[in-house]
């Protein structure tokens, strides 16, 4: 988008395999090609990655008794049990609540842990359990620590960027990924969210797999997903048969199983079945069966930035507990022993920011950007910091990158739009607006700054209509009464618009602008007794240097 624009901007081959359990899906496969990669190959190390979040910083996620930690926990035991997983201690990566960040889930599935350790003939699992959330254009978001239910799109994690980023990052083509994500009915809480779900639990064939990989899910798209139920069975068929079984026995038992357990006949809770689909290549794949090789050490550059994310997330703690400075010491700590930690170093201008440092800001953006400059909302921090050093031209140029690297983020689409509305670029404004409406389409707050730009484009109608909506969303949001009452006393609809300046001034009696605009009305409507008493109002609550003072006191000597 631009300002001055006019426009917005292993299974060997299975072809006579006997039918799998129910919600088993087998790929058939011919390997054609002499001098493919053989399909046998045997398991030289095993690596995990075990993800688990019941807590959140978003406090509507919170207080639903959840049990995903537990099962997160529960399972990383399993991987490492000498009689059932068999995964070296050390090669098991466990991220639970406050570990489980977006950026540290993502870094430790890609280079900082799994990119950097896997090797091609090595098996990786990764499990993840926490809120999921189907959207009705089909893709799948999970919850991390930090999401925001209002910034869905950019701050949970979507099943097709996580599994991008193991397609990309990760050398091996052996992937098993475990999904335990209930649909979250806390997501109708927020006015921002709700109309963005549809379903109840991840659609695997929505997910485009890559060759080796196997996905199971604890339920069907269209079902519940109950408690820790698969999980449990999960792990419970994973240690029969001291380990030994094949994947495809495990899954059968755990299906049959998790079915069984969440047929009750309880009407709050419904019959529960997993499912599985797979392109595994090669023979039966055992996930207890020992490795080819010995252990592998972790190596050094790993080390260091297992160390260095120690430091970022004590950071975190910091930062969400309000204790900056200690916050500061240990962003710098985690740059200190790995130079290159993007997320760390771009924390740690975003609290300097927040200490009104914006020069140590910029430059933390600066080298941030240099290292991951695909990550929109280290732009969108930076173009922040710029504007508040008085560079709004490099400003806005930040904030046009961060769009298009990310043009779902309702921040950076709020925000662009708001300096195409400084700019007179109204139509551009709309578009932006309208886009991130589209995309949160229970945002009061979207569609209050709809009915302003529309109001100043001149389009009345839409300008009501958009601040009405504002309203139904959320009947205390004061700007949107404010517009509603703007564009209905422009239209001439002035009782109307008396009312609406009313509940406004119901709301934040305090609010200068509500008594100036009531006063407006009265006036029009011939009561002078009480514009007067709305202007003398408006005097006692406006600041000093309001440019409107003057005016005022002029009216008030006409209506003696």
């Amino acid at each position: 988008v631009s300002l001055n624009s006019n426009s917005a901007a292993s299974a060997a081959d299975n072809t006579n395999m006997a039918n799998p359990a129910s919600g088993v899906e087998w790929t058939k496969i011919q390997d054609l090609n002499p001098n493919a990669t053989a399909t046998n190959r045997p398991i030289r190390q095993k690596w995990a990655v075990v993800i688990g979040a019941a807590k959140f910083k978003e406090s509507r996620l919170n207080g639903m008794d959840s049990k995903m930690d537990i099962a997160a926990r529960n399972f990383a035991a399993c991987l490492k049990d000498p009689n059932a997983g068999r995964f070296p201690e050390s090669h098991v990566k466990t991220l639970i609540n406050s570990d489980a960040t977006r950026q540290n889930i993502l870094n430790n599935l890609g280079k900082g842990w799994l990119g950097s350790l896997a090797g091609p003939d090595d098996l990786v699992v990764v499990f993840i359990s926490t809120h999921g959330f189907p959207t009705t254009e089909g893709s799948t978001y999970l919850s991390a620590y930090d999401c925001a239910l209002d910034n869905v799109y950019s701050t949970c994690i979507s099943m097709q960027n996580l599994m991008d980023t193991l397609k990309q990052e990760v050398k091996t083509d052996r992937i098993v990924m475990i999904l335990e994500a209930p649909y979250s009915g806390a997501a109708e809480l927020t006015a921002g969210a709700k109309a963005l779900f549809k379903g109840k639990a991840i659609d695997t064939d929505k997910v485009v797999l890559g060759k080796g990989y196997i996905i199971m899910s604890s339920s069907r798209p269209d079902q519940m997903t109950w408690g820790n139920s698969f999980s449990n069975n999960l792990i419970a068929a994973m240690k029969a048969n001291n380990g030994l079984n094949n994947l495809q026995q495990v899954f059968a038992d755990a299906q049959a199983r998790t079915e069984n357990d969440t047929a009750t006949g309880n009407p709050s809770q419904r019959k529960q079945t997993p499912v599985l689909k797979s392109q595994w290549q090669g023979n039966d794949l055992v996930l207890g069966a020992p490795t080819l090789g010995e252990v592998k050490e972790i190596p050094d550059n790993v080390m260091n930035y297992v160390a260095a994310e120690s430091h970022y997330l004590k950071a975190n703690n910091f930062v969400s507990q309000g204790n900056f400075d200690e916050a500061l010491k240990e962003y710098e700590a985690a740059a200190t022993v790995e130079p290159t930690y993007a997320d760390a170093i771009g924390d740690w201008g975003a609290v300097l920011a927040i200490k009104g440092d914006w020069t140590g800001a910029i430059q933390k953006y600066k080298r941030a950007i240099e290292l991951k400059p695909n990550d929109a909302l280290f732009r969108a921090n930076y173009a922040r910091a710029l504007l508040k050093s008085g560079q709004e031209e490099e400003s806005i140029k930040q904030l046009e990158l961060a769009y298009q690297l990310n043009p779902k983020d309702k921040v950076i689409l709020s925000a662009l739009a708001g300096k195409c509305i400084e700019a007179g670029n109204f139509e551009n404004a709309i578009t932006l607006l309208e886009q991130g409406a589209f995309l949160f389409p229970n945002s009061a707050q979207l569609h209050d700054k709809l009915s302003y730009v529309f109001a100043k484009a001149g389009n009345l109608n839409q300008s009501i209509a958009h601040a009405r909506e504002a309203i139904k969303l959320d009947p205390k949001l004061v700007s949107a009464k404010m517009n509603l009452g703007s564009a209905l006393l422009t239209k001439g609809n002035v009782e109307e618009a008396k009312e609406v300046y009313q509940e406004t001034a119901a709301l934040e009696p305090n609010n200068p602008d509500a008594h100036y605009l009531l006063a407006t009305t009265f006036e029009k409507l011939g009561d002078k007794t009480a514009a007067k008493q709305e202007l003398t109002t408006f005097l006692g609550l406006a600041r000093e240097n309001d440019p409107r003072l003057p005016k005022v006191k002029e009216k008030l000597e006409t209506l003696r």
